[in-house]
């Protein structure tokens, strides 16, 4: 076989896959921190839940029971009357605190339909933390639980003397192929926790309350990629990160029109982190080149390449694939056979849309989602970080 085509057939395509299954080789493995029976607990902390739009989102009320009144349940000033009765139901029943915040949206409708944009659920966050008064908080979503206790959880973070910490999500739902789909792409995705730590999860971040609000305070508010932000913004200001390997099980579409709904929506997310603040990964040239550079900037050739059918396309496949059964091997099953379709979808119908999307959701909240960073927090200067 000629050198040539050797390197288009076989080369390319795994250096391709291993930039997205190999990373966990490279990883920091002092900022990864494992849970277990040596984890001393910590009790000095809080739990944040935004909740609003539909008292039927807030699915993990038995979890967050044994928590009682270090449970603040985050909502807006503008919902209905059925719904506060609901709520306020379940945080006298359980001891949960209740925090009702004036957040005002442009083009904000109350309904059932979970909102994929806007700026609530960080206004409530942010506001919440300024009446946390315990040195470290959990802030988790409505739909989503934690495997270990979050008091080990929160002995493993403090023992770390991070600032801040991502986790591992576990998708849930109506069993079904999408599900099962999700769940390889989320593995694959949380492997980059790995390397990169500031990279947390919306659905699941734990911080020390101090430098969570510092981070708030820069927020841009913007919802999509808003979890991502808070890591570059967090990174930027001096504070530090670790990754605590455990899971957290979270609920996701398992629905073609919600999935294809919050798809979009990420795509547009993902080109406001890294096309409209591109500035701010300089920090991180690896990610801005593989996400801007490979992802969006190189869409026309992928395109190009699956229209003008050739081998080494084949080529691209059979070595994803393999390479996918040999890092996911804890999990195989004949779904991993269509993943690299299914990656193929997201890539090169989803990614192109998200400018789109971008700018669909920025001129409906008004909010052009541009991050600043501004100057390093006096206590980050002063602990020598």
């Amino acid at each position: 076989m000629p050198a040539a085509l050797l390197i288009a057939v076989v080369v390319l395509p795994a250096a391709v896959a291993a930039i997205d299954l190999l990373t966990p080789l490279f990883a920091d493995r002092e900022r990864l921190v494992d849970i277990g029976p040596w984890t001393r607990p910590c009790q000095d902390f809080e739990v944040l839940v935004p909740i609003y739009g539909s008292i039927s989102y807030l699915e993990n009320v038995e979890f967050l029971r044994p928590y009682g009144s270090r449970v603040l349940l985050c909502t807006t000033d503008s919902e209905t009357d059925e719904f506060y009765a609901g709520l306020m139901s379940v945080a006298r029943a359980h001891g949960f605190r209740v925090m009702r915040q004036e957040v005002r949206e442009a083009g904000r409708v109350t309904g059932a339909r979970r909102r994929v944009s806007g700026t609530v659920r960080d206004c409530l966050i942010r506001e919440a933390l300024r009446i946390v008064r315990a040195p470290y908080e959990v802030c988790i979503d409505a739909d989503t639980v934690t495997k270990e206790p979050l008091e080990l959880l929160m002995g493993a973070f403090r023992d770390s003397g991070r600032d801040f910490a991502s986790v591992r999500l576990v998708p849930t739902g109506a069993p079904g192929l999408l599900l099962r789909l999700q769940r390889h792409e989320y593995r694959l995705a949380m492997r980059r926790r790995m390397t990169h730590p500031w990279m947390v999860s919306g659905a699941c971040h734990i911080a020390r309350t101090e430098a969570h609000l510092a981070i708030m305070e820069r927020h841009s508010l913007f919802f999509q990629g808003n979890d991502v932000e808070m890591g570059l913004l967090g990174d930027a200001l001096g504070y530090t990160s670790t990754h605590l390997r455990t899971e957290v099980l979270t609920t996701v579409p398992d629905e073609l029109g919600p999935w294809l709904r919050q798809r979009l929506a990420w795509a547009g997310g993902e080109f406001r982190v890294l096309g409209v603040n591109a500035f701010v990964l300089l920090r991180h040239p690896g990610v801005l080149a593989y996400g801007l550079g490979i992802t969006i900037a190189l869409t026309p050739w992928r395109w190009h390449s699956v229209v003008a059918f050739s081998w080494p396309l084949l080529s691209v496949y059979l070595v994803y694939a393999g390479m996918l059964a040999v890092c996911d091997r804890r999990h195989l099953d004949w779904t991993l056979l269509c993943y690299p379709l299914y990656a193929v979808v997201n890539g090169l119908v989803l990614v192109p849309f998200g400018w789109i999307w971008y700018l669909k959701m920025a001129v409906q909240d008004r909010n052009a989602g541009v991050i600043r960073v501004g100057p390093r927090p006096a206590a980050v200067r002063s602990a020598g970080r």
